[in-house]
């Protein structure tokens, strides 16, 4: 999260345009996506390669905090696998989630794993905007040390935890038809998901409201303070509504509702409304997430599910891919369009998905 905010302020700070900001979080989406697709075709065990994309991270930081120009980001972006979506879209995340849907078989408490597991992601999140609200500088080079020693401490945990054995029942590697149908249809919705999703993560809020409002790093830091509480908040919620009403219905009412917000963020042009639209909006952007996971990591058998996870992963970075580009022309002609084009994406996957699987019983 820190480097998701910093990056477009670290990035202008060396003279570049908001055009050229987003051409840099498209490499970073694009190889990000490509890590997160074929990383788990390596014949090692999870422990392995949580450990080895721990190492590269912090290899990564080292370069951008030694070069601390253009050149050293590119090649943290590559090294690393460092997305700048500002989520947890890392290519730890399959292997975790395989992981939880393990070790917790009731369903119910599957759901509140999962809400606790994105919890503890926008906690930290919202620690890493209050570090540089608190900070108050433009230092890049402190924040990137930081979060050097914290990818080092990331690297260190992993190496003293257990993890599962992966469960290749089917020796062909191959899953059902019936199993690829789904995964297939769930990716292609993702997929649509995040076209909408990479318009509006992170560095580009921060970067629109950096254009829009003249923000600085710390007020930025001071906005995502709330947009991160606020999100972990509902997130908890979200493993009790999840277990009331359903995966499917969680996941479709909280997202229309917080895309309805995501429209309206910029049509009252005035910071604090803005703001207050964008709080609004995440009190239930989030709340399909842990539904979400939950829901892949039930009705995909357990030896189809690091693929699977793999497989939507993959596809919802690769919706992210033209977000950037497209964001950085909007910037140029019409900034609002930014939030009216993806909550418009959002809501048509949000009914597409309602319609497909609300059958489907959890």
């Amino acid at each position: 999260m820190s480097l998701s905010i910093s990056i477009p302020f670290f990035l202008t700070y060396l003279g570049y345009d908001p055009l050229d900001v987003s051409l840099v979080l498209l490499v970073a989406v694009g190889v990000s996506t490509f890590y997160i697709y074929f990383y788990t075709l390596l014949k090692i065990d999870i422990k392995k390669k949580l450990i080895l994309m721990g190492f590269l991270l912090v290899v990564s930081l080292a370069f951008l905090y030694i070069f601390e120009n253009l050149p050293g980001l590119i090649a943290a972006l590559v090294i690393g696998a460092i997305s700048l979506s500002g989520k947890d879209m890392a290519t730890n995340q399959s292997l975790e989630q395989y992981t939880i849907g393990i070790v917790e078989r009731d369903q119910r408490a599957k759901n509140l794993a999962f809400s606790l597991y994105n919890f503890l992601s926008y906690a930290s999140g919202a620690a890493a905007s209050a570090f540089l609200y608190l900070s108050e500088t433009q230092n890049f080079r402190l924040i990137f040390i930081t979060v050097l020693g914290l990818a080092i401490v990331q690297v260190a945990i992993y190496s003293v935890l257990k993890f599962p054995v992966l469960n290749r029942a089917d020796p062909t590697g191959k899953a059902k038809p019936e199993t690829r149908r789904r995964i297939r249809t769930m990716s292609s919705l993702f997929f649509v998901d995040s076209v909408g999703g990479g318009l509006v993560n992170t560095s580009i809020i921060t970067l629109w409201f950096e254009v829009v409002y003249h923000v600085t790093l710390s007020q930025a830091g001071l906005i995502f303070i709330g947009v991160n509480i606020i999100t972990a908040g509902s997130i908890i919620i979200s493993g009790y509504l999840s277990s009331s009403i359903g995966l499917v219905r969680t996941m479709v009412y909280s997202h229309i509702i917080s895309n309805i917000f995501l429209f309206l963020i910029p049509v009252f042009h005035f910071l604090v409304w803005s703001e207050a639209l964008l709080f609004i909006r995440q009190s239930t952007s989030q709340m399909d997430v842990p539904a979400r996971d939950s829901f892949v990591n039930t009705i995909i058998p357990e030896e189809s599910r690091v693929r699977g996870n793999s497989s939507f992963l993959a596809y919802r970075n690769a919706g992210q891919v033209p977000g950037p580009g497209l964001a950085g022309i909007l910037f140029e002609v019409f900034p609002s369009g930014i939030f009216i084009t993806a909550a418009l994406t959002k809501i048509a996957y949000d009914l597409t998905f309602y319609f497909k699987f609300r059958g489907v019983r959890t």
